[in-house]
């Protein structure tokens, strides 16, 4: 009998399901993290597009990378008196496109994360630690914000509160699987 294959047993499979989900859920935490990662980036970007401070970081940029000792940078980004100088203007408008950009692929991979796992808390739980975690460092590193203790007290009970609910969700999935 050529082409008869032979039928799986329920044994084989559990287990060719159980490999599946095991490689499901462990590609769903990559996808988590860099979906919290561009939800920081669209912080980042919409803040360049808003802020006061945005020439004074575009000058410190082009300072530290293309023109360390000549004035050119300055002269760069600033206009005449009343003006914006058409540079800020382009950099502004694309960081403002770069919101939108970075918000669909944080939508994208955040709805992969969830189609892979499990447990929809534990895809959140990643994505907010992640996303809070780099606005931090983001917003410190970029813009000199300061990371008070407070700040940092209150993002780490949101990330075990959040952490309790997923495992009380996945403790109630696995309580289900067994009845």
């Amino acid at each position: 009998m050529s082409g008869h294959r032979p039928r799986k047993t329920p044994a084989a499979v559990r287990k060719q399901r159980a490999a599946s989900e095991l490689t499901s859920g462990s590609t769903a935490i990559p996808a988590a993290i860099l979906a919290g990662t561009f939800a920081a980036l669209a912080s980042v970007f919409a803040k360049l597009t808003l802020d006061v401070r945005t020439v004074d970081f575009l000058q410190r940029a082009c300072n530290t990378l293309i023109a360390p000792t000549t004035p050119y940078c300055t002269s760069l980004f600033v206009a005449e008196e009343g003006e914006t100088s058409p540079i800020v203007v382009a950099v502004r408008a694309t960081c403002f496109g770069l919101i939108f950009i970075c918000n669909a692929a944080m939508w994208t991979l955040f709805t992969k994360a969830l189609n892979r796992s499990k447990s929809s808390a534990t895809v959140t739980v990643i994505n907010s630690a992640s996303n809070f975690c780099l606005t931090a460092v983001l917003g410190y590193a970029l813009f000199s914000e300061p990371l008070a203790l407070q700040w940092w007290f209150g993002a780490s009970l949101i990330v075990i509160g959040s952490v309790l609910v997923s495992s009380n969700e996945t403790g109630d999935a696995k309580h289900e699987k067994k009845e």
